[in-house]
């Protein structure tokens, strides 16, 4: 294999063939970017090549030009020529834009085939095939067992991979590297080119499409030499403070929805990345509550397709200055020219930093230049690691989905419609692809037979053969992405959405009264309706069940050490007596953080170095406090979450009782029926050798709702459950009893391991341990301390202000937010004693006792905030007109609300402003008189609590 590395610039275009030259000419493309440069010659010379460089720097023409060069001297057959595959549709749509004015000069058929393809363009395309088919891999292995469009297919001579590295990573790509070798199959050996973004293992990648023995060559244009990124955390100002009752958020997180607001000002169009989906919609709708002409759209996979279009188009023409996104911006969508990047939050990964930093910087060669703002000290440490870790090259290993069985009995089943009967000669080619080329064949047999076990294949003298099952298997898992349906959930006491529970935990686990954690806090289930579940917070930093997290994005263990690094740095300097100033001017020297933000972590290690020990790489921490400890171990997330499972079942053994934990990639905490000893962890985390790790994962996994969750769709992706089964009847014990020991078990197990787990750390911290190179602190703190400032974060995730919430101050807490919400609440208001006046306006804006602004009487009452119903029927009683009796009802009702705020003013809106509470409830809570602000809180909260636990019970 051979790599390519920098070259002198010259003009590789001479190589082309003329019918290409000419319209690059008339294109106004002149000169070659460096990927072009590079990739052009072995491309041109036929050879199949992995193509790594940043987004927007040319990757699909230095792989299209010299094809098209190629196309044009050999074309002489009918059918598909070219495959161009891309992981999304809107990167399908996208090319299908930059191809098309290719068509009329190199006489070319350019089309696209994917989901929302109509069935009379698929019939076209069956009867006359494109010369060039854009497609996604799901299509691919869609039109593959076609009659008529597997003989087009046996024209392929190019085969085009769009972002490999995303593929690479998941049974899509798993499931895509057997497809090709289908393709192989009809058509023999073609020439294949993937187009990559910057990773971790290039060989690897390289290796991944093309199979294990085909040859391959390396292009590489990809360099973080002239990418610029740096972390800040802007501290919050007076305005700021002002203004958090406006946006309804606390001090600390408007300073950083400001600063995010003005480097969108400065910069003419910027891309800004958050982690998850319902970031980016808290983030727009901050922004534009803030400013509603500001020129920001959101942009995730959870919105239509015209919606994102439409902030593409709108990005692209200048009226949006920037697109709050997730991942689904990383990709290589075209949206014109990009000058900044905005990373909210610490991005977790290098990868993902260099991606997305990436986009950025390809107007006139500039670098690429980005920034994190971090929100947290945590976030601040880590955030720096990964942005340190980009100067220095290093990237994450890429983790492919080797020997998955449920992709492979997709296949085999795929095999067996394409024509093949022979296992062997399937098997023979499964050994083709990179993910299978250490399959045994024990293994592919056992699939075999679990597929005849299920009906979905049959076997007879060595043969294997379809069957009626076989093809509404086949057409109904062409997806390995897993069918899972989300429920929001709301605080009812804030009204907020604060994220999404999977189908699988509202099925198995919620119900009313049900605790779990969800963003670091506990919540308390009180109703389910439709596809929301309502919660309230409640006085338990755990609860009894921890809510799936999965669209957190893992921080490897590298990282992880990394920040143990880092805070030891930190805590050798307070040792030796160094100065602060020394200490931040050393740091700043070290790492690519912004002052301020690196005097917030100093501060936040010298309290935890004042309170108790600062935990790093070599040197671990064990608190404990009240019922709960924490051991501060730096393994990453699948690391700790290894250890943590480990470690809680061997506690829970212990005791003889449940032992709950959570995790982070710093942190196991642990909530114990008692008081716990810090030593008894230790004592049995020190008793823990590695040969242990693996009996008891066997023994932990199968017992695991995420293990029974992966093996449900996995029994799916088998055709072992129907793909419209309904979940709500299944039981997991009889899940777990039906398929142990079969292929299904195999590939949940594999499965759980590779993305959840990470047993290698794990074995590598017990070793240490043994071998004395590891030292273990334990502390016990007492009631009035609270845990450490290092141990706080996941005890409570730290709220936006960076105060934290201790267990005893959880109330005060759920109070403070049930007022901020009250306080903002729209109301709308009319003069019963004119009928003239009216006003829709905030609970917070309003006087203590309010008065018309036209006639200047308090008799006002509350109205619905659209509508001017109420209005007529005064006016209709007034004019001594007949009223039914519901028109009566509805009139008494606004004149009980007028009675209330006359006697009880601002209090008494207040308490209607509450959900569910109408006069008659806010009545009963203010004959209460309550003594204390608080306490009409509370009442008021309770009263919300019994409207949400009865109402779908009312008439």
């Amino acid at each position: 294999m051979k790599t390519h590395n920098i070259s002198k610039t010259m003009d590789q275009f001479k190589h082309l063939h003329e019918k290409v030259k000419e319209p690059l000419k008339k294109f106004g493309i002149t000169k070659p970017t460096p990927i072009q440069r590079r990739a052009i010659p072995p491309v041109l010379k036929g050879k199949n090549s992995l193509l790594v460089a940043p987004t927007g720097t040319g990757k699909t023409e230095a792989a299209l030009l010299p094809i098209f060069s190629q196309y044009v001297e050999k074309d002489t057959e009918n059918g598909i020529k070219i495959i161009y595959i891309a992981p999304l549709r809107a990167l399908n749509r996208d090319m299908l834009d930059r191809l098309q004015r290719w068509e009329e000069h190199l006489d070319l058929d350019i089309q696209v085939r994917h989901g929302d393809t109509t069935q009379y363009q698929r019939r076209q395309q069956a009867l006359h095939p494109p010369d060039i088919l854009i497609t996604t891999p799901e299509t691919m292995q869609a039109i593959l067992p076609g009659s008529r469009m597997k003989e087009h297919l046996k024209s392929v001579r190019w085969v085009i991979v769009d972002e490999v590295h995303e593929l690479a990573e998941s049974k899509r790509g798993t499931q895509l590297s057997l497809g090709l070798e289908r393709v192989f199959r009809l058509a023999g050996d073609f020439q294949r080119v993937g187009l990559s973004a910057t990773v971790g293992d290039m060989e690897k990648m390289s290796r991944f499409l093309v199979g294990p023995e085909r040859e391959v060559e390396i292009v590489n244009a990809s360099s973080t030499e002239e990418m610029s990124i740096w972390v800040e955390s802007p501290m919050p100002t007076e305005s700021d403070a002002e203004l958090s009752d406006d946006l309804n958020a606390d001090p600390s997180t408007i300073a950083r929805i400001r600063r995010i607001r003005d480097l969108i000002d400065e910069h003419e169009s910027s891309l800004t990345f958050v982690n998850t989906r319902e970031a980016s919609e808290i983030l727009g709708s901050r922004l534009k509550f803030w400013d509603s002409d500001f020129p920001v759209s959101v942009h995730h996979g959870s919105l239509s397709k015209d919606y994102r279009i439409s902030s593409e188009d709108e990005f692209r023409k200048g009226g949006v200055k920037s697109i709050i996104c997730t991942s689904s911006m990383e990709l290589g969508i075209d949206i014109g020219n990009i000058d900044f990047v905005i990373q909210y939050m610490s991005p977790r990964q290098v990868k993902r930093l260099i991606q997305r930093v990436g986009r950025s910087g390809h107007k006139i060669r500039e670098a690429s230049e980005g920034v994190v703002i971090a929100a947290d000290p945590d976030d601040v440490i880590e955030a720096g690691m990964i942005a340190e870790r980009v100067v220095s090259d290093w990237l994450e290993p890429t983790d492919i989905h080797e020997k998955s069985l449920d992709v492979l009995a997709h296949q085999i089943v795929g095999f067996t419609l394409d024509g093949v009967s022979d296992p062997e000669k399937i098997f023979e080619f499964v050994s083709r692809a990179y993910p299978y080329r250490n399959f045994p064949s024990e293994e592919f047999f056992e699939v075999v037979e679990q597929l005849q076990d299920q009906g979905v294949l049959w076997r007879d003298d060595g043969e294997i053969s379809r069957g009626k099952r076989s093809w509404k298997y086949y057409y109904t898992t062409l997806s390995m992405i897993p069918d899972i349906k989300n429920f929001q959930i709301e605080d009812m006491v804030t009204g907020q959405s604060i994220g999404t529970l999977d189908e699988e935990f509202v099925i198995d686990k919620a119900e009313p009264g049900v605790t779990f954690i969800c963003q670091g806090e506990a919540w308390q289930v009180v109703e389910i309706e439709d596809d929301k579940v309502r919660v309230e917070p409640i006085d338990d930093p755990y609860g009894a069940i921890p809510a799936w997290e999965g669209e957190l994005i893992p921080v490897d263990s590298k990282i992880a050490e990394k920040s143990g690094i880092f805070r030891k740095h930190v805590k050798n300097a307070l040792a030796d007596g160094e100065d602060k100033d020394g200490i931040l001017e050393d740091l700043e020297s070290r790492y690519p953080v912004e002052k301020d933000a690196l005097e917030w972590s100093l501060n936040y290690l010298e309290d935890q170095d004042e309170e108790a020990y600062i935990p790093t790489d070599d040197g671990l921490l064990i608190e404990t406090y009240k019922d709960f400890a924490v051991l501060h171990v730096p393994l990453g997330t699948n690391g700790n979450r290894t250890m943590g499972q480990i470690l809680s079942a061997l506690l829970t053994t212990r005791l003889g009782a449940s032992v709950r934990i959570k995790t982070d990639p710093y942190r196991i905490a642990f909530r114990f029926p008692d008081k716990p000893d810090p030593e008894l962890i230790e004592t049995t985390l020190r008793d823990l050798e590695p040969d242990y790790i693996e009996p008891l994962l066997e023994k932990i996994l199968k017992k695991s709702s995420v293990f029974r969750w992966r093996l449900l769709h996995v029994a799916k992706k088998f055709g072992a459950i129907e793909k419209d089964a309904d979940y709500s009847k299944i039981s997991g014990d009889r899940l777990v009893e039906a398929y142990q020991d079969t292929p299904l078990w195999t590939e949940a197990e594999r499965e759980v391991r590779l993305e959840k787990l990470n047993v290698p750390v794990v074995k590598k911290l017990l070793e240490s341990l043994e071998n004395d190179e590891i030292e273990i602190e334990t502390i016990s703190r007492g009631y009035n301390q609270g845990p450490t400032p290092i141990g706080l974060p996941i005890l409570n995730e730290l709220a936006a202000s960076g105060e934290l919430v201790v267990p005893e101050r959880a109330e005060r807490e759920i109070l403070k937010a049930l007022k901020r919400r009250l306080k903002n609440e729209q109301i709308k208001l009319l003069c019963l004693n004119c009928l003239d006046w009216s006003t829709l306006t905030r609970v917070r804006r309003l006087d203590e006792k309010p008065e018309c602004g036209n006639c200047g009487a308090r008799l006002l009452g509350l109205t619905p905030k659209r509508g001017r119903e109420v209005r007529k029927l005064l006016e209709k009683e007034r004019r001594e007109e007949k009223l039914d009796d519901e028109e009566k009802h509805r009139i008494k009702r606004f004149k009980d609300t007028a009675n209330m705020i006359i006697t009880h003013g601002k209090k008494a809106i207040t308490a209607m402003a509450g959900r569910g509470i109408g006069p008659t409830t806010a009545s009963r809570i203010l004959r209460k008189q309550p003594e204390t602000e608080d306490d009409f809180y509370r009442e008021i909260l309770d009263a919300e609590r019994q409207y949400a636990r009865t109402h779908g019970f009312w008439d």
